[in-house]
């Protein structure tokens, strides 16, 4: 009977020592220093106080940190898509050149150099405007 009493003690000093006088507070840390159970039941005590105190400070601080992991998660995620579709766009248009022809070849009669090595045919000078004085005078 006379733990319980003195627990309720411990706990007034340790939660709500407010509400104990300065004579009372003394008292009670006399009696802690006289007797070495008290004592042990006190230490105990306030080990407790203090690791339930840190649980509640490492529960806060975990759910703070889900709630940024959370939001870090989102953010990565549209991270990934926005780098997919920039690879997909920029993929489009570095794989399209290979599908399309450069240059329109198909309306072209030989081959690309064929025009600089041909000569004229014979009845294309009869309709050429350049008359025959014009070639004359100019090689002259």
């Amino acid at each position: 009977m006379d733990n319980i009493n003195f627990q309720d003690r411990i706990d007034e000093y340790l939660l709500h020592d407010e509400t104990m006088s300065e004579e009372e507070k003394v008292q009670f840390l006399k009696e802690i220093e006289e007797d070495a159970e008290k004592k042990e039941q006190y230490e105990f005590t306030k080990n407790v106080k203090q690791a339930i105190v840190s649980r509640g400070e490492k529960l806060k601080a975990m759910t703070e940190f889900q709630k940024e992991m959370k939001s870090h998660y989102h953010r990565k995620t549209w991270l990934w898509i926005s780098s997919i579709a920039a690879v997909l766009v920029i993929g489009f248009f570095a794989i399209n050149p290979l599908f399309v022809e450069n240059s329109p070849t198909d309306n072209v009669r030989g081959d690309e150099n064929d025009v600089f090595e041909m000569t004229a045919p014979a009845d294309s000078i009869d309709t050429d405007s350049i008359s025959s004085d014009t070639i004359t005078s100019l090689h002259k």
